[in-house]
């Protein structure tokens, strides 16, 4: 005869397991209930605390000025949120600084750029000689 389909019998009593019962406030290593939220701080999801500035303006104004060095600044300041929150604090602090460092650059070649630029229109303007000879 099979005992496929029966019922399996039922444990023994006392307790003759090896594990003991838990405790009667739940279980868990922590000593919560089943679904319990997790302890403040989280298991590796987003931190507590406002994220760092993303410095998504400054990028944005640096892509403006000089676009080689503004395209990184804007894909670093895009990265900090998502690395905040995943949880990933120190990933998303170095891209914020990456990104204001690109920002930055960007901005100060952007303005020398201007600068040069008005300064080379204003020395052929005035070196222009304006005299006509009359024929």
């Amino acid at each position: 005869m099979s005992d496929y389909g029966s019922t399996p019998p039922p444990p023994p009593p006392g307790g003759g397991g090896s594990t003991p019962p838990p405790p009667p406030g739940g279980g868990g290593y922590d000593g919560g209930s089943y679904g319990a939220p997790p302890p403040a701080g989280g298991y590796g999801g987003a931190p507590a605390g406002p994220p760092p500035s993303n410095n998504l303006v400054m990028a944005i104004l640096g892509l403006l000025c000089c676009w080689p060095l503004g395209i990184p600044a804007v894909v670093f300041a895009a990265q900090v949120n998502g690395k905040w929150n995943a949880g990933d604090q120190a990933g998303a602090i170095e891209s914020a600084a990456k990104a204001k460092k690109f920002a930055t650059i960007a901005l100060v070649l952007g303005v020398i750029a201007t600068i040069f630029y008005i300064v080379l229109i204003m020395t052929g303007v005035m070196s222009s000689d304006t005299t006509t000879t009359g024929m």
